[in-house]
């Protein structure tokens, strides 16, 4: 395969794990182990309302499955939204708002994609008000 056809090839895979990160968060957490590397880390810059942090000991796509299936029975309804996106070769960015009981906050993801698109690498830092302009 060509360099070319190499990028393009991890340019779409790393583009579908991208488009599927939402999904995940609001409904399915099982939609890791598809598009998370088996060596994906996550790192959050926020801690649970009572001051744990139970994401610091994800280590693997099943063990952010756990999580996620953990995340969605305690936050029901809440439903993140794509504001803009971007991939550059093996990293990408996301923008989302988050809504909660009728409130808007935002925050972004910065991905690392490993050789066939899938995410290896996270980091996400939520705010205080929506990422739309």
């Amino acid at each position: 395969m060509t360099d070319e056809k190499l990028t393009i090839a991890h340019t779409f895979s790393a583009r579908q794990a991208l488009d599927t990160w939402l999904a995940m968060w609001n409904s399915d957490g099982s939609l890791s182990c598809r598009i998370c590397a088996d060596d994906f880390r996550i790192h959050f810059a926020v801690t649970e309302p009572d001051g744990s942090t139970p994401a610091d000991g994800i280590r693997t796509a099943e063990d952010f499955s756990k999580y996620l299936d953990w995340w969605h029975d305690r936050n029901p309804g809440v439903v993140f939204t794509k504001i803009d996106d971007a991939i550059d070769g093996i990293h990408g960015r996301l923008l989302w708002d988050v809504e909660v009981g009728g409130q808007r906050a935002g925050g972004v993801d910065v991905f690392d994609f490993d050789d066939d698109g899938r995410v290896s690498r996270v980091w996400s830092v939520g705010g205080q008000r929506s990422m739309r302009s």
